[in-house]
């Protein structure tokens, strides 16, 4: 089997147990993940981050975020291009409960000008799955890959999953970025 391949096979079936999960443990992952993002704003002090908007099926961060935005946290998200590239848009307070699709079919904010993306404290990044030593498996497009290969400074790059989707091991290739923390619904660990 390919690394290709073994990534393919995890990102399916992550794709599965996330379709089989309940309504009422999202709405408790919620509630989590609100708890863990404010945790993390407060213990390193964030005032600029990139984050995104979740699919349905992705983590459920955005009442996390908003409330991050209402307690002074500058949020930009960001909008796919078919190039393959990211632009970013500012999030403000509420707008994350109005959104659109962009090219990707990917959720933005349904208006909001596109910014640089400047110096960040920490980058919020999707991922299918991750392992202990920090390695992330995304949805196979390398936007955040080739995004973290160009992000001004030093930011705490963490990788937004469910509990279930931290495994053994991450197939990985030399482009792959690792992340340097993992935020799910019940804890937040960092990568040594």
């Amino acid at each position: 089997m390919t690394i290709g391949d073994a990534k393919a096979e995890l990102r399916a079936f992550v794709r599965l147990t996330r379709a089989a999960r309940p309504a009422g443990e999202r709405s408790e992952a919620e509630r989590g993940f609100t708890d863990v993002l404010a945790l993390l704003a407060d213990q390193f002090a964030w005032s600029r981050i990139a984050a995104f908007i979740p699919t349905p099926s992705e983590p459920p961060i955005a009442r996390g975020v908003d409330e991050l935005v209402r307690l002074g946290v500058t949020v930009v998200v960001p909008v796919s291009s078919p190039s393959g590239s990211l632009d970013w848009v500012n999030l403000d307070a509420g707008a994350i409960a109005n959104t659109t699709l962009d090219s990707m079919n990917m959720p933005i904010p349904a208006s909001g000008e596109r910014v640089p993306v400047g110096v960040l404290d920490a980058v919020l990044v999707p991922a299918a799955a991750v392992d202990r030593d920090g390695n992330r498996l995304g949805w196979g497009k390398g936007y955040y890959d080739r995004f973290l290969e160009t992000v001004e400074g030093s930011p705490l790059v963490i990788a937004v999953v469910f509990d279930s989707d931290i495994v053994a091991s991450v197939p990985t290739e030399s482009h792959d970025a690792r992340v340097g923390a993992i935020a799910t619904e019940s804890e937040v660990a960092f990568i040594q």
